[in-house]
């Protein structure tokens, strides 16, 4: 039994590492074989994994809202994530809707708005979830686009949508912002001291790729949408999340996969967007939960090895644990604040 971890958000500046004691997963990176490779978003290391054609554009939208149990036929989608753009010194700064805590009747409302606004456009705005928000455009979308993780450090103006029909969506873009800002609900969320929902943020455009069958997993759990719709459209079988790595291990055993299983530990994404506290926390969870009782299933062989995915902003690692790489007690550990 081979288990890969993903963990997005893992590598991320040394200040928001802490003092957060992490001996199991220090001892993976310590006495594992380590590689330090490029940085690389979330979204395109799991496009280049599952062989996703993404020459010119990641086409994403479209699996995920598959992943959200929806049907994108053969259309045209992209993600239209609600967002708060606030000025910081003299560069705009992108907020996700994982830090607004976006509820599903400002969702439904503002959503609502937007139909009725891009009407003779064409356009149709749906929202599965308070947190991701779909755009159908009639016409191919013919635009490069920026999945929102791989913005920050950058400046907005270059990463908003490119190519023969940039213009047009960045003009979409600004209609949507002023139709936002005068909506009942962020009168609300201002009177309360809550950033507004005052942006949209374009990316993945496309139909449903075409996903090659011959994935390097057998079995994935995930439940982030984009994960589980490439699973889905790869063939793969998709696991719903556990709390803890043994129950997995437990699950996976009885299935008898001869390819390891990909488990899709998404925490520490949302938690960061909250802010350092939230994400140390987060981490402590991950430890506790994944980290330690893999360690110690490792150990008492009853599993064969264990890789971890840390696709980070600057910097990624990836690094594989076997039984007998854990006895290597010369290769001290270090604080994850060390790799970042």
């Amino acid at each position: 039994m081979n288990c890969h971890l993903l963990v997005p958000g893992l590598f991320v500046p040394a200040d928001a590492g802490g003092a957060t004691a992490l001996p199991a997963l220090e001892t993976l990176l310590a006495r594992g074989a380590l590689r330090k490779l490029p940085g690389i978003s979330f979204e395109r290391w799991l496009a280049e994994t599952f062989r996703i054609d993404a020459r010119d554009e990641l086409p994403l939208a479209a699996l995920s809202l598959r992943g959200e149990g929806l049907d994108p036929g053969d259309a045209w989608w992209l993600r239209a994530d609600p967002i708060h753009l606030r000025m910081h010194g003299d560069r705009i700064q992108l907020a996700g809707a994982e830090g607004l805590d976006v509820t599903a009747m400002e969702a439904a409302g503002l959503v609502a708005a937007l139909n009725a606004h891009f009407a003779e456009e064409q356009l149709e705005f749906v929202a599965p979830t308070p947190l991701r928000w779909y755009v159908r455009p009639r016409e191919e979308p013919r635009v490069r686009t920026t999945p929102p993780s791989e913005v920050p450090g950058r400046a907005i103006q270059n990463c908003l949508p490119e190519g023969a029909d940039g213009a047009r969506w960045r003009r979409i873009i600004n209609e949507a912002q002023m139709l936002m800002h005068g909506h009942r609900c962020n009168e609300e969320r201002e009177q309360r001291g809550a950033p507004t929902i005052n942006s949209l943020w374009f990316w993945g455009a496309g139909r449903v790729p075409a996903v090659p069958r011959d994935a390097p997993y057998g079995a994935v759990w995930a439940a982030d949408p984009l994960a589980a719709g490439i699973a889905s459209t790869a063939g793969l079988e998709l696991l719903p999340p556990q709390q803890r790595g043994a129950q997995v291990l437990a699950a996976a055993r009885d299935r008898g996969s001869d390819r390891p299983h990909l488990l899709v530990l998404d925490a520490l994404r949302a938690a960061l967007c909250r802010g350092a506290a939230e994400w140390r926390r987060a981490l402590a969870d991950l430890e506790l939960c994944w980290f330690a009782p893999l360690l110690e299933e490792l150990r008492r062989g009853r599993l064969q090895s264990l890789t971890l995915h840390g696709p980070g902003p600057d910097r990624s690692y990836a690094a594989t644990l076997r039984r007998l790489d854990a006895l290597r007690f010369w290769r001290r550990r270090r604080p994850l604040q060390c790799y970042s």
